[in-house]
């Protein structure tokens, strides 16, 4: 099948954007990327300044999007030890939790290696309220900083992405594993909650791969820090893409490390 391939570059030089990730509090949050050195003990959080309605209607129109690494993408993996960067592991998510009460429609798109079916609404309350907690704190480095992108180096800090409220699975609250290598094609989930009320029950219907003309949607980051989301094409179309990648503008970004 060939795709029409629509490279977008990452807009987020300084000023560009709300330093903030939209967490998705009001609804319609925006989408970001971690990556985690888990024996370094630091991570680098990154604002993909593109909120969930916007991202589903692109890929439903056959949209693929390619965000070219930042000054701190590029600071981070030169921190990585050379022993350590076959084990980096990189996951996206968004989120939309307005309200609190019981007739409230959550939604979350995630990226997963592997999932369990057996996830629950309350589970998809849970996530809200991790996810949550790590954008709050990330937000705060983010608005002092006035940039779109945060190196983390302190484990006990929240934002960072190994932290309890973060990590390979929204904090505990999602059953299954969000985070996959660096170099591997994530799948991409738009999970949503199934009834107005927070019930357990068996939700396998819960979540769907996010599609693109049929096919699933996947992300896939390189080692370069290059991060790359849409459905596998053919070799020829592929190679298209990649040549694209060459127009791409490398986003400006001054260093910001936690410590």
């Amino acid at each position: 099948m060939k795709l029409k391939m629509i490279a977008l570059a990452a807009m987020l030089a300084a000023g560009s954007a709300n330093a903030a990730i939209v967490d998705g509090a009001g609804g319609n949050g925006e989408l970001f990327m971690t990556v985690l050195d888990s024996v370094g003990q630091q991570s680098y959080t990154l604002d993909l300044n593109i909120s969930m309605n916007d991202f589903l209607a692109g890929t439903a129109a056959n949209t693929s999007y390619s965000y070219a690494a930042d000054a701190n993408m590029t600071s981070f993996l030169g921190m990585v030890a050379a022993e350590n960067k076959s084990s980096l592991v990189y996951a996206i998510g968004a989120m939309d939790t307005t309200g609190t009460n019981t007739t409230d429609h959550h939604r979350y798109i995630t990226t997963a290696s592997v999932i369990d079916t057996l996830d629950t609404n309350l589970n998809l309350k849970a996530l809200g309220d991790s996810g949550l907690q790590y954008l709050g704190n990330t937000n705060g480095y983010l608005i002092q900083s006035g940039e779109q992108s945060l190196i983390v180096a302190d484990p006990s800090v929240i934002a960072y992405a190994g932290s309890a409220q973060w990590g390979s699975n929204w904090g505990t609250a999602f059953n299954g594993v969000s985070t996959g290598m660096i170099g591997d094609d994530l799948g991409m989930y738009l999970f949503e909650q199934t009834s107005g009320a927070f019930a357990v029950r068996n939700s396998s219907s819960t979540y769907s791969a996010i599609t693109q003309v049929g096919s699933p949607v996947f992300a896939n980051l390189d080692m370069d820090g290059t991060l790359v989301i849409t459905a596998v094409p053919e070799a020829e179309t592929y190679a298209m893409m990649l040549a694209g990648l060459g127009l791409v503008g490398f986003m400006v970004a001054r260093r910001r490390k936690v410590a």
